[in-house]
């Protein structure tokens, strides 16, 4: 048997597996249906504290009515693996007790691409994503640990 021809025969199998794979598809498992509806769904509504769209509007709410400290709180959790739960640092410097002006200033330096000091590279991508809405609110949390 040559090249060709065993590309060929491979080419078969695998589009006759493709085919009875489609020729089963069964939508009750697959995913393709929605099967809480009604009753269902009206349980579930009343469980969770309604629709779908309402969770998402209070969960927007309550972002909005957060304050900068608690939404930095939350933004923290990726920093924790280097500056420590508490800020008391560990691979990463010390956050605890800085000024959150000093935060901003150091976050939109590496933000910008600057060297601040061994572990800049480090965290020149963490910061490339920032927002400054993000900046300001991790520095509001940063400054009361």
């Amino acid at each position: 048997m040559n090249t060709t021809s065993a590309i060929v025969l491979f080419l078969l199998v695998i589009s006759g597996l493709i085919w009875a794979g489609v020729q089963s598809n069964d939508p009750s498992w697959s995913g393709n249906t929605n099967q809480c509806k009604g009753e269902c769904y009206d349980n579930w509504k009343a469980e969770n504290g309604g629709g779908i769209a309402e969770i998402e509007r209070s969960k927007q709410a309550a972002l909005a009515a957060a304050s900068p400290s608690a939404l930095g709180e939350a933004y923290y959790g990726q920093c924790v693996a280097c500056h420590g739960g508490n800020g008391e640092g560990g691979i990463g410097p010390k956050l605890q007790g800085q000024p959150d002006s000093d935060i901003v200033m150091k976050l939109n330096a590496y933000r910008a691409g600057e060297e601040r000091g061994a572990q800049s590279a480090m965290m020149w991508p963490v910061a490339k994503s920032m927002a400054d809405a993000d900046i300001n609110n991790l520095a509001a949390y940063i400054s009361t640990l």
